[in-house]
This record gives C-alpha cells, sequence and structure tokens, in this order.
C-alpha cells in the first residue's frame, strides 16, 4: 500500500491506493479518498450524480459573511462554489440546484455559483433560530429543521412549499426537544434525529403525530440511507457513526474517531458516507462497501 498526500487550493487531500495483482499479472488499481483537511467547521456534503462533492463550511459561528459552499471536483482539486454566507449548515441537492440552511434564511445556489435568497427570518411564520437540516420530497417540497437554543426553545420543523409558502409544521411544543437530521421516510414521513436528547423519531407530516423509534444517539445529528436501506446516523457531540437495518432496530456503531462527525451524506457511487468533522475542519470518506 502506498500511501500519497496532495496539496491543491490550500487544501490537504489524503488519498490511499491499493495495488491489487490479478491472477493473470495484470494490475487493478482501487482508489480511496479518505479525508479532505483544512476546512472550516465543514457541517453538511451533499454528492452530485456525477461524483463532485459540495460541502458546507460554516466559518466562525455567528459571524455573518464568512461562510462558504465548496466543491470538491473529480481531480481531486476544490474551489469555493459561493462566499459570502453566513452561517450555512444543511444541503441539499434537487433538480440540478442546492438547497441550503443559512442561519435563518433558506439559500438556492446553482452549480455555477448564483445565490438565491428563498427566504429570510421575516419570511417564516415563527421565529428562526438555528436552522439546520434540509430535506426534500419527491413533489419538491422543501423541509428545514430548527433546532433553536440550547433549551429548545424555538425548535421545530419548516415546510417551503412548491408554490413558496411557509408553514411550520413541527413547534417547540412537541416531544422532541432540538430538531436535527431530516430524511424522508416514505410519502409524508420524515425521519427526525432530535439533538437535544439522542434519539430517533417518525414524524407523520398530514396528521403531525409523532413516533419514537430508536435512542442513545448523543448528539444526534446526520441522518441518510444508502442505496441497500441501510440508515446511518452521527453523534456530534460524542463523535460517532451507527449504522442500522431499519430505524427500530440495534444499532452497530461503525466509527467513533470523529471530533464532532456532522450531518453526513453518500457518495455518488454508494461507496463511502461523507462525514464532516466540524471541530476537525475535515471532511472524510467512511468506507462502507
Amino acid at each position: 500500500m502506498q500511501m500519497i498526500t496532495k496539496f491543491m487550493s490550500g487544501t490537504a487531500l489524503l488519498v490511499l491506493f491499493t495495488l491489487q495483482i490479478a491472477a493473470a499479472a495484470e494490475y487493478s488499481v482501487k482508489v480511496e479518498l479518505a479525508a479532505m483537511s483544512g476546512l472550516m467547521m465543514p457541517e453538511s456534503a451533499v454528492a452530485h450524480p456525477d461524483g463532485r462533492v459540495f460541502v458546507t463550511e460554516i466559518g466562525e459561528f455567528g459571524v455573518d459573511g464568512d461562510g462558504k459552499v465548496t466543491v470538491l471536483n473529480l481531480d481531486g482539486s476544490s474551489e469555493p462554489l459561493v462566499t459570502g454566507l453566513n452561517d450555512p449548515k444543511g444541503i441539499a441537492l434537487f433538480e440540478n440546484q442546492l438547497y441550503v440552511a443559512d442561519n435563518d434564511r433558506l439559500l438556492r445556489i446553482s452549480l455555477d455559483g448564483r445565490k438565491d435568497i428563498l427566504a429570510t427570518a421575516q419570511d417564516f411564520p415563527g421565529t428562526p433560530q438555528f436552522l439546520n437540516d434540509v430535506e426534500i420530497d419527491g413533489l419538491g417540497n422543501i423541509y428545514i429543521s430548527d433546532s433553536g437554543d440550547d433549551d429548545g426553545k424555538h425548535g421545530g420543523i419548516y415546510r417551503y412549499s412548491v408554490e413558496g409558502v411557509i408553514e411550520e409544521i413541527l413547534t417547540d411544543a412537541s416531544a422532541i426537544k432540538r430538531p436535527n437530521g431530516l430524511l424522508m421516510d416514505g410519502v409524508g414521513q420524515l425521519l427526525v434525529a432530535d439533538f437535544g436528547t439522542g434519539k430517533l423519531f417518525r414524524f407523520d407530516i398530514d396528521s403531525g403525530n409523532l413516533t419514537a423509534l430508536n435512542q442513545g444517539f448523543g448528539g444526534a445529528d446526520g441522518l441518510v440511507r444508502d442505496s441497500y436501506g441501510f440508515l446511518y446516523i452521527s453523534d456530534w457531540a460524542n463523535g460517532k457513526v451507527w449504522q442500522l437495518v431499519d430505524p427500530r432496530s440495534t444499532p452497530r456503531l461503525i466509527a467513533d474517531h470523529y471530533e464532532s462527525a456532522a450531518d453526513i451524506g453518500i457518495s455518488a457511487d454508494g461507496r463511502f458516507l461523507l462525514v464532516p468533522d466540524m471541530k476537525a475542519g475535515t471532511l472524510e470518506f467512511l468506507p462502507i462497501r
């Protein structure tokens, strides 16, 4: 095994090459991108089907204008896609557009870096405090979690409809203390990770009913499902990542070496989890296949 470190655009990329010798004395090379470092408080990552990865960088918490979205290109280089953001967190991709929760506003960002503000703090019916994750259903409705303050005040979930109407569909009166990670779980159903209690809930959007499904995830943050149906949950507070066969199954710990595992994603080929480690300033590619 040969380990090579590349430095591109001020960002260190650690690349592992495994050389395998075939029976017919031919060579095949398996390339695994292991980590991207030098990021400023990375929070969320999403992969484009073409293999590019987009990651939000908060910068310094509470400082407007120093946040950005960075793109990791197929050749291993990285560059800012858009700068001048506030505290960008959750990022989602829908119909070749990126959607980002940026502190107290919702942004749409084109793949060439054009930024549109879809909603500001004044457009939300509640009081957006800590807009966090972003999830989009098959119709294009956008769901944004608000983790509220440390006591859960102003926590909830908003829906930005395809018509541009914003509703608060879950308030801080619910059993979820600090809503964080969101994941569609069938039509009209959302899985919700509670950062405040470490529990996993299912939220029926139409009825408003909540069902507690699992627990013990510390500072539950990111939620993602792979093409085989396995569910993954990250724990920001304790630097862990779990795999579950289904939302009610016994969690299997697959990584616990992070400083703060934030909002996870899946690589385009389905072989890796994209794990932003906020405090370490890295984006790791955790093998799952």
